[in-house]
């Protein structure tokens, strides 16, 4: 609820009562004396009246200087607020006198009372406008975490994105010139990438086929650069449907691996398994690795904090990743887990 509707809502809420209190004197019948309704009239009338005075030079004036964090202001508006407190008291309860001893030739003896009741008024106002000012701290505070999580999210994205188009147009145009043919096919294949991260990257979820099927075009246009199409192997373990996944979350590993992977002559050099258990996505990614000749090769593909921030921002407490490299495999271990539609 914004802040505006619950200062409307809280407003309404406070004045009601005191409005339905005031009303019954005015509607018959009222089982009191005549000359005793009209003095209750008129009293509970100006009372109104000047609580609603009292009430909102609080609300807007003194309260967000009692408020402020600065010691000085809250000092003088605790003071000018008593101050005012006493003599809107004081002023008022002459007038009250005034008439009632005019028109009914009584004296009105509340003077105690109309003090408790003005510091009342004042004290609720300035209770319920802290209230709002804390909610609207929570709310603006959620907001502002809301946007930085979005814009976050969009820069690492925009990291993401054309890493993978630039990899894949390298790869087309080592082909172009050997095989024509195939180069064409291939760049349908990245035409149905660009459609993917064009309509379907954007979104916050999409389903875990769709993802299956853009790594599957994916690895399809890496083999274009090896002879040796078994060189990867892809499983997909039980049923993915009605599962939803974060766009591109396996994409980026599946990548460096391509990158880093040290020996695409051996089959099965590069090895990615997908299984779902339990509403739950194990993902694992493999690849050879020789640390020696890693070193004499130059930094590229995405880098793991990325990606690892990626995941935080996502997933948060929802995820667990683990890597594990040795002197012959590089190894990404990733659980996540997913809800239904």
């Amino acid at each position: 609820m914004k802040r505006s509707h619950l200062a409307i809502l809280l407003n309404f809420l406070y004045w009601i009562p005191r409005f339905y209190a005031v009303s019954i004197y005015f509607i018959p019948p009222v089982t009191v004396k005549a000359a005793n309704l009209r003095i209750i009239r008129l009293v509970n009338l100006e009372g109104l009246i000047v609580s609603i005075i009292v009430f909102y030079i609080f609300y807007f004036f003194f309260s967000p200087m009692i408020l402020s964090k600065q010691k000085e202001k809250r000092f003088y508006s605790l003071w000018y607020g008593s101050l005012i407190i006493l003599m809107i008291t004081g002023i008022a309860y002459c007038i009250q006198q005034q008439i009632v001893y005019n028109y009914y030739g009584m004296t009105w003896y509340w003077g105690v009372n109309y003090f408790l009741l003005i510091t009342y008024v004042a004290f609720i106002a300035c209770l319920i406008k802290a209230f709002l000012n804390w909610y609207s701290d929570i709310f603006y505070k959620r907001q502002l975490e809301k946007k930085n999580l979005e814009t976050e999210l969009a820069l690492l994205k925009a990291q993401i994105n054309p890493h993978f188009l630039f990899n894949t147009l390298n790869n087309i145009d080592v082909l172009i010139e050997k095989d024509a043919a195939a180069a064409s096919a291939y760049l349908k294949k990245l035409s149905g990438i660009l459609r993917f991260m064009l309509y379907e990257s954007p979104t916050e979820k999409i389903r875990l086929t769709q993802e299956i099927d853009y790594i599957n075009e994916y690895i399809e246009l890496q083999k274009i650069r090896t002879s040796n199409v078994n060189f990867v192997k892809f499983d997909v373990e039980d049923n993915t449907d009605n599962l939803y996944i974060a766009p591109m979350l396996f994409i980026p590993f599946i990548e460096n691996a391509f990158k880093h992977c040290t020996d695409k002559k051996i089959n099965n050099a590069i090895e990615i398994d997908i299984a779902i258990k339990d509403e739950e996505v194990h993902f694992t990614c493999s690849n050879a690795f020789d640390q020696v000749a890693q070193l004499t090769q130059p930094k590229s593909g995405l880098g793991l904090d990325l990606i690892q921030n990626r995941l935080k921002l996502l997933y948060k407490e929802d995820h667990q990743l683990k890597i594990d490299k040795t002197n012959e495999r590089f190894t990404v271990t990733l659980t996540v887990k997913l809800h239904d539609n």
